[in-house]
């Protein structure tokens, strides 16, 4: 099967131009819809595609009835206009025979997606875990007051106050767990979407010459303009210096690299071993590896920054970067038995799926994916 999302699925159905396993699909698809005889929506699609696959690989083992085309094609015709935010691409060897799906819950419970769960640390010390505070008004931090708003939402906002003011920089840090995430407004107005197992460390100070941020895993930053005062994240092994621009950085320990992608404005990143630095345009991503080697790549930025939008994007990801997101974001030790087949995963899945359900589609690609239970613990198995 072609490399093509749904939409392009269809448009090719309509000309004429799918191979015998598309039109299966198109089928089985619009079969599905018929029967639940309801209203197509973006968030219904994930889970009648995995079905629709399920169904498909049966399909591919009989002899094929002869295709509806004229109801279908009018089916297709409207699904065409809807804007399909889900996709999964399916990859197997045309000579050998489509996998199994596994049953993945016969013996474990299933493992639910990670959800809005992060601690603040404030100058003092003090800890609060905010997935337990109310919303409102949590804590002071200088002459800011913090809040925690709806939806995983902490804002500084600055107190009024008479006359000059001098203030000593205080550093607070937001840490997201493995299976959390949280999103940051600075003092500044700067917004920052933190992904999970990540941490984000940060002075709070009207008089600093600069804004200085560290950042541990990966976040997604919109940055306020401030020509006076310039924004840089210190990461692993780099420093990303910006005026006013929406960028990623992804710097976990257990990746390769570290890759900063820049959506909007310009950024420039030094390499703090050998102090070589580039300037991104939009569009470009810069990789810094183990060997403290830069370069610079056009990518999609939209890959990128999937996770920030609700998805696990895969974008020609070799199996153990797949295994890594599946860790981080359901919280759960990834196992490989044996020797792991060499196969490269692309599409894109929302981040509040049911680990079952992401599993379910691994397997196509010749994968034994499962969920074992040992001594009450957790885990996926791949092998």
């Amino acid at each position: 099967m072609e490399q093509n999302n749904m939409q392009d699925l269809l448009k090719r159905y309509l000309a004429g131009n799918c191979t015998p396993e598309e039109c299966a699909q198109v089928q089985l698809w619009y079969e599905l819809l018929e029967s639940k005889k309801a209203a197509v929506n973006e968030e219904d699609l994930e889970e009648d595609l995995i079905e629709v696959r399920t169904r498909l690989v049966k399909s591919l083992r009989k002899e094929r009835r002869p295709f509806r085309y004229p109801a279908v094609a009018a089916a297709a015709a409207v699904l065409i206009t809807i804007s399909i935010g889900t996709y999964f691409y399916v990859n197997y060897r045309s000579s050998g025979n489509p996998p199994e799906t596994n049953k993945l819950l016969s013996n474990a419970a299933d493992i639910a997606p990670g959800r809005n769960i992060a601690t603040l640390q404030l100058g003092d010390g003090t800890e609060i875990a905010l997935d337990d505070q109310a919303n409102g008004a949590i804590a002071k931090a200088g002459s800011n007051t913090i809040y925690k708003n709806a939806n995983g939402q902490l804002t500084y906002v600055a107190t009024e106050s008479k006359g000059e003011e001098t203030e000593t920089p205080v550093s607070n840090s937001l840490k997201t767990p493995r299976g959390g995430q949280f999103q940051l407004t600075l003092p500044d107005g700067s917004k920052v979407w933190l992904n999970a197992a990540s941490q984000l460390t940060y002075k709070i100070s009207k008089t600093s010459h600069e804004r200085l941020v560290e950042l541990k895993g990966e976040a997604y930053f919109e940055v306020a303009k401030d020509a006076s005062r310039p924004f840089k994240v210190l990461s692993k092994g780099q420093v990303v210096e910006v005026l006013g621009t929406h960028f990623n950085v992804s710097s976990y320990d257990d990746d390769p690299s570290v890759k900063t992608t820049l959506a909007e404005g310009t950024v420039k990143i030094i390499e703090t071993d050998r102090y070589r630095n580039v300037v991104l345009e939009p569009g470009q991503q810069a990789t810094l590896d183990s060997g403290s080697r830069l370069s610079v790549a056009q990518v999609d930025v939209s890959d990128a920054i999937a996770w920030k939008n609700g998805k696990l994007n895969f974008n020609q990801s070799d199996i153990y970067a797949v295994a890594r997101q599946l860790s981080r974001w359901y919280n759960i030790d990834v196992v490989f038995k044996g020797k792991a087949a060499n196969v490269r995963l692309s599409g894109e899945v929302y981040r509040n799926t049911n680990a079952s359900k992401v599993l379910e589609i691994l397997s196509f690609y010749n994968l034994n994916c499962r969920i074992e239970t040992d001594n009450g613990v957790k885990r996926i198995v791949i092998e």
